[in-house]
C-alpha cells in the first residue's frame, strides 16, 4: 500500500503547472484510498464469551473498547487474500456471539462489511508473498491508524453504517457517555507537556460534567433487577464503593462457571475503573471547595467594585457555611445561592458615589491623605462637599468614560490609595479613552445629548413606500454616530470634528443607501470613509439616524430637522408649542405645495411665527434629505428641491454646507458650550449649580488651548472638586435659584 500510494504522490500535477483543482482530486483520491485500506484491515474485536452474561453488559463492552483503543494502528491479518486461496473464516467468526439480541438487525450490514473487505483489489496477495505484504501492510497501518480519536461510537462499532453517537451498552439498554479513545493522537502527535494538558482537559470535563457518574448511574439503573445487588434510596448510596464492588461481586458470580479468565478480568478492570474515577472526581471537588470560595470573593469584589472590607468577606463565607451546615445544600447549590446573594446586594445594584451618605462600610477619606496636592473643593458654605473614597472615585471614572464598572488596574490603584493623585488620574482617564469599552460613553452620553438613544425602536417610517429601511439599515444608521463619536473620543479629535468632518463610518447597508462604494463583508464590517462630502455626507449633521428620526414617515419635516439642531446641537432653549398647532399634511407625495410653502403658511400665524424664525430655517436647508435621510434632489411628489435658507442675522446658505458655514461663523461658541455643559452634566450626574460656573470657564479656555481637543475637557473634569468630591445633601444649594440652565 505504500508503494502504491507514493505512485499516486509521484503522478500528482507538477507545481508550476498551476492547476490546483487536479492537485486538489489528486490528493483527495490519496486520502480516500488510505481511509478505505484502514477500514477494510481495521482489526475486529468481539468481547468475551460468557454464558449467563449479555455480550453487551457494559463491563464486557469496557473491554472491547479497550482493546479497540489498543490496536488502532494494527491491522486485520485475515483481511489480506492471497490469490487462489478461499476467503478466511476468521473474518465470519465475530457475528456469532458478539451483538447478541440485536444480531438479526447487525447481521446484514457485517454482510455488506464483509463483503466490501473480500472484494477489496488492494487486499489481494499474489501466491507466495503474504509474509512480505503483512509486513508492508503492518508498516503502513502503523503510520496510518484507522482513526486518530473516537468521538463517536455506535452500537456497533465499527460499522457505522447502523447508528452512530456516544453510545454506551448497559446490557439490555443503551446509555450516553463517553469512552476516552485517542490512544494514535496521543502517540503519534503530541509531546508530553500535550499529553498532560489532554489529561487535564478530561479530568476537568468530567469535574465539570460529571459523566462518569452519570454514566454509571444510568448502567445501574437500567441493568436488570437481579444486578443491582442490595437497593439504595439515593444516588450517591449507588455511587458508594461498597454498591460498586458488590455489583462487581454478582458479574463474578455470574461469569465465574464459564471459567474465562478474560471475562473476570474484564468486569474487575470495569468495576476499579470506575469506582477509582469516581473517587477521584470526589477529591478534585474536595480540593477545589478552596479554591472555589476564593473565586466567590473575587466575583464579590468585582461586583462591587472594590476590595472586600474583613466585615464583608465573613459575611459572605459565614452565609455560605450555614447554607451548607444548617440548610443541608451541596457545595455547588450553596455556591449558586451565595452568587445570588452577591447580586441582589446594594454594593452590586447601585453605585454609593452617586449616594449622599458614606460609601456602605468605609469612612471619609481625608484629601491630604491620598492626594499629592489637595485640590480645594469651590463650596457656598463650610463642610458642604467631602472626598468619594477611592472605590467610589473609581465607579464615578469609570462609569463616566466607559458606562461600565472599573478594571482590575483602576481597582487596584483604588486599593493602592493614589487615585485621587492628579497625575494617577489624568493617567488613567487616558489609558481608559484609548479602550474599546469607551463606545459606552458614546453610546449613552451622545445617544442622550443627540436625542438617538432609543432609535433601535424607531417605527415611523413607512416600510412599503420605503422598503429599503430595513432592520439591518436602521441597527446601522443606529452605529454611525456612535461609531464616530468613539473615534473623536479615543483618538482625542478636535471636538468640532463632530461639526465639520468630512469623513463618517459606513458598513456595507449603510454605505449602499448611501450611494457609497461597496464595503466588502458583513454588517459588523465598518470602514472609514474620507472626503465624504462628494456623497453629501461627513459629521454628525446629515447622518441618517437623525434625519430620519426628525421626519414623520411620509414626508421630511423641517420643523423637528430645524429644531433639533437648535435644542440639540446649539443648545438652545426653545419655549414649548402653543396648545392648538395645525397640523400639515401627512404624505409629501399627495400635498398641492411642497413642504417649504406650506411652513411659510404655518409662520402665517403670529402665534407661531416667533419660534419658527428660530428653527424653521435650519430644517429646510436639510430638503436635500427625504424621509429616510436619502439624498435626494426631487421630493416624494417629483417637485425639484429647494434647500436655500436665509439664517437669523441674515446670512445666507444652501444645504449642509450652509449650516456649517452659518454654524461656524455665528454658533459655534453655542455648540462647545453645550457639548461642554452636557458633557460636564453626563460626569457629575446631576445638574449644573452656580458654583460650577469657574469649572465650566476653565474647560472652555483648556480646550481652547489644546486645539478643541476631547482630552483636555476629560482631564479638567476629572481633576476638579466636583469630580473629586460629593456634595453634602444637607449643604446643596437651592436648586431653585442657582441651577444652571443645562438642559
Amino acid at each position: 500500500p505504500l508503494a502504491k500510494l507514493q505512485a499516486m504522490w509521484r503522478e500528482l500535477p507538477a507545481p508550476k503547472v498551476n492547476q490546483p483543482d487536479l492537485v486538489r482530486e489528486a490528493c483527495a483520491r490519496m486520502r480516500d484510498f488510505v481511509v478505505k485500506v484502514r477500514r477494510h484491515t481495521s482489526v475486529l474485536i468481539t468481547s468475551p464469551v460468557v454464558p449467563r452474561l449479555n455480550a453487551n453488559s457494559q463491563p464486557l463492552m469496557s473491554w472491547k473498547n479497550r482493546q479497540y483503543a489498543a490496536h488502532h494502528r494494527d491491522f486485520d491479518r485475515a483481511a489480506l487474500r492471497v490469490e487462489g486461496e478461499p476467503p478466511p473464516v476468521a473474518l465470519v467468526v465475530t457475528e456469532g456471539q458478539a451483538f447478541g439480541a440485536d444480531r438479526d438487525t447487525f447481521k446484514p450490514a457485517l454482510a455488506e462489511y464483509i463483503k466490501a473487505r473480500q472484494e477489496d483489489p488492494d487486499l489481494l496477495v499474489p501466491a507466495g508473498q503474504r509474509a512480505r505484504y503483512e509486513s508492508a501492510f503492518a508498516r503502513f497501518s502503523s503510520v496510518f491508524p484507522d482513526s486518530f480519536y473516537i468521538s463517536e461510537r455506535g452500537r456497533f462499532y465499527p460499522i457505522d453504517t447502523l447508528d452512530k453517537g456516544r453510545l454506551l451498552s448497559a446490557g439490555l439498554h443503551n446509555v450516553m457517555g463517553y469512552f476516552r479513545d485517542d490512544t494514535p493522537l496521543i502517540e503519534m502527535v503530541m509531546d508530553e507537556n500535550a499529553h498532560k494538558e489532554l489529561n487535564k482537559l478530561w479530568d476537568e470535563f468530567d469535574f465539570i460534567a460529571d459523566f462518569s457518574t452519570r454514566t454509571y448511574l444510568q448502567f445501574f439503573y437500567n441493568e436488570s433487577g437481579r444486578n443491582r445487588g442490595p437497593v439504595q434510596h439515593s444516588d450517591k448510596g449507588v455511587t458508594s464503593e461498597a454498591t460498586i464492588f458488590g455489583l462487581r461481586d454478582i458479574y463474578l458470580a455470574q461469569a465465574g462457571p464459564s471459567n474465562n479468565p478474560v471475562a473476570m478480568q474484564a468486569i474487575r478492570d470495569h468495576f476499579e475503573h470506575v469506582n477509582s474515577t469516581l473517587r477521584s472526581v470526589e477529591r478534585m471537588r474536595v480540593e477545589g471547595e478552596p479554591r472555589h470560595l476564593d473565586a466567590l470573593l473575587k466575583f464579590a469584589g468585582r461586583a462591587y467594585r472594590k476590595t472586600l472590607s474583613k466585615t464583608e468577606t465573613v459575611d459572605i463565607l459565614g452565609y455560605y457555611r450555614r447554607l451548607r451546615e444548617k440548610d443541608g445544600l451541596t457545595h455547588e447549590e450553596a455556591l449558586r445561592e451565595s452568587i445570588v446573594s452577591v447580586l441582589m446586594s446594594p454594593d452590586f445594584c447601585y453605585r454609593v458615589d452617586l449616594d449622599s451618605q458614606t460609601a456602605l462600610g468605609e469612612a471619609p477619606v481625608a484629601s491630604t491623605r491620598v492626594l499629592a496636592k489637595p485640590i480645594e473643593v469651590a463650596t457656598s458654605a463650610a463642610g458642604a462637599s467631602r472626598p468619594l473614597s477611592p472605590y467610589a472615585l473609581a465607579s464615578r471614572l469609570s462609569y463616566f468614560l466607559w458606562s461600565s464598572m472599573p478594571d482590575q488596574e483602576l481597582l487596584a490603584h483604588a486599593a493602592a490609595g493614589d487615585l485621587q493623585k492628579p497625575d494617577v488620574l489624568i493617567a488613567q482617564a487616558r489609558r481608559m479613552l484609548k479602550d474599546e469599552r469607551t463606545r459606552g460613553l458614546a453610546t449613552e452620553f451622545a445617544g442622550n445629548w443627540l436625542d438617538f438613544r432609543r432609535f433601535e425602536t424607531h417605527n415611523a417610517v413607512d416600510r412599503q413606500r420605503f422598503p429599503s429601511f430595513t432592520g439591518e439599515l436602521r441597527e446601522a444608521m443606529f452605529q454611525e454616530p456612535i461609531r464616530y463619536v468613539e473615534d473623536v473620543f479615543r483618538n482625542n479629535r478636535s471636538v468640532l470634528d463632530l461639526l465639520y468632518g468630512n469623513y463618517t463610518f459606513v458598513n456595507p447597508v449603510l454605505a449602499k443607501h448611501y450611494g457609497m462604494p461597496e464595503v466588502k463583508g458583513g454588517e459588523d464590517t465598518w470602514v472609514r470613509v474620507d472626503d465624504a462630502g462628494r456623497y453629501q455626507r461627513g459629521g454628525l449633521l446629515p447622518m441618517a439616524v437623525f434625519l430620519t428620526q426628525n421626519s414623520p414617515g411620509l414626508r421630511t419635516s423641517p420643523v423637528k430637522r430645524g429644531y433639533w439642531v437648535v435644542r440639540r446641537v446649539l443648545g438652545q432653549v426653545i419655549p414649548p408649542p402653543p396648545p392648538v398647532v395645525p397640523e400639515l399634511p401627512q404624505d409629501e407625495s399627495k400635498s398641492d405645495l411642497p413642504v417649504r410653502d406650506m411652513l411659510a403658511k404655518h409662520r402665517a400665524n403670529p402665534l407661531c411665527a416667533s419660534c419658527h424664525a428660530r428653527f424653521d430655517v435650519f430644517g429646510l436647508a436639510f430638503e436635500g434629505y427625504g424621509p429616510v435621510g436619502e439624498a435626494r434632489s426631487t421630493d416624494l411628489a417629483g417637485r425639484p428641491i429647494d434647500a436655500k435658507a436665509v439664517f437669523p442675522g441674515g446670512s445666507e446658505g444652501t444645504g449642509i454646507e450652509g449650516v456649517r458655514a452659518y454654524i461656524q461663523a455665528n454658533r459655534q461658541n453655542q455648540f462647545l458650550d453645550g457639548f461642554e455643559t452636557k458633557l460636564l452634566v453626563y460626569a457629575l450626574n446631576r445638574s449644573l449649580l452656580l458654583s460650577d460656573e469657574p469649572l465650566i470657564e476653565r474647560m472652555q479656555t483648556k480646550l481652547t488651548a489644546n486645539n478643541y481637543r476631547f482630552s483636555s475637557l476629560v482631564e479638567t473634569i476629572v481633576t476638579s472638586p466636583q469630580f473629586l468630591n460629593k456634595r453634602n445633601s444637607e449643604a446643596s444649594e437651592n436648586p431653585g435659584s442657582s441651577q444652571r440652565k443645562a438642559n
